[in-house]
């Protein structure tokens, strides 16, 4: 008899006969980036008090062995997609969206194909707009599982600054593991209200030097957090110019593009 074969999907969904499978969905992305985040020569987390408080949830069980399993699939099955031209390789929002996402709140995602669209339509003008040699700022201010900014990165190319927010941690988390297990490592996600950047509930950035994913508590330790300060700091200024000619200015001459 064939055995089955083991997908992130059918292992996640292997909790659910003892635990509820949202709930270890959220600890598997929260021990993910507690992982991604150590320091340096030591093998232990910056966050390690939070990954051994999440994973004593499960000290009891041997399902506690599944979630490097995990980590494992969702990483080879990211891999073997990334040349995909029609699915992407959003292997976790597509998990969250059918199995998790709140329809309430109509947290239906964007579909890959147009997600490469509007990224292409965003980098004709943008690149042609750009300095060669200075960063764009691509911004999502609705990211979702971050499936806009992963397609971007296939547009733009991975030296570039992403960004995204969201007002679901769960969202947040799953973009910023994305983007990191997408090569992007000059990338940040907020969880918090876009339409008002002082509701900063947290943060996680990507990072080449330390090598890793991190978690930020303090609102001015976060780079898109003073970003987003400054250019509504830029708004208010009183200004002369007339509406109809005036343009949008960033502040240290960057751009933030959106979607």
């Amino acid at each position: 008899m064939k055995s089955k074969v083991e997908t992130f999907s059918n292992v996640m969904r292997s909790f659910e006969h003892k635990f509820d499978m949202r709930l270890a969905f959220t600890d598997f992305l929260t021990m993910t980036i507690c992982a991604f985040g150590q320091k340096p020569g030591t093998g232990i987390s910056y966050d390690e008090s939070l990954y051994l408080e999440t994973i004593a949830k499960y000290k009891n069980d041997k399902v506690r062995f599944e979630f490097p399993k995990l980590l494992s699939l969702l990483t080879l099955e990211m891999t073997e997609r990334m040349n995909s031209t029609s699915e992407g390789w959003d292997i976790l929002g597509e998990f969250y969206e059918m199995n998790l996402a709140s329809k309430t709140l109509s947290q239906f995602f964007t579909p890959w194909p147009i997600c490469e669209f509007m990224a292409r339509c965003n980098a004709d003008n943008a690149l042609q707009n750009s300095d060669s040699d200075k960063r764009i700022r691509i911004l999502d201010p609705a990211c979702g599982s971050g499936r806009m900014l992963m397609a971007s990165s296939r547009v733009f190319g991975s030296q570039h600054e992403y960004y995204g927010i969201d007002i679901d941690q769960t969202c947040a988390k799953i973009t910023s593991i994305n983007l990191f297990l997408s090569g992007l490592f000059h990338a940040e996600v907020m969880w918090g209200n876009a339409l008002n950047h002082s509701d900063f509930r947290g943060s996680y950035f990507t990072s080449i030097i330390p090598f890793g994913l991190f978690r930020i508590q303090e609102r001015e330790k976060s780079k898109l957090w003073n970003i987003l300060d400054s250019t509504a700091s830029e708004y208010k200024k009183p200004t002369n110019d007339p509406p109809e000619s005036a343009s949008k200015k960033y502040p240290d001459g960057s751009q933030l593009k959106f979607f």
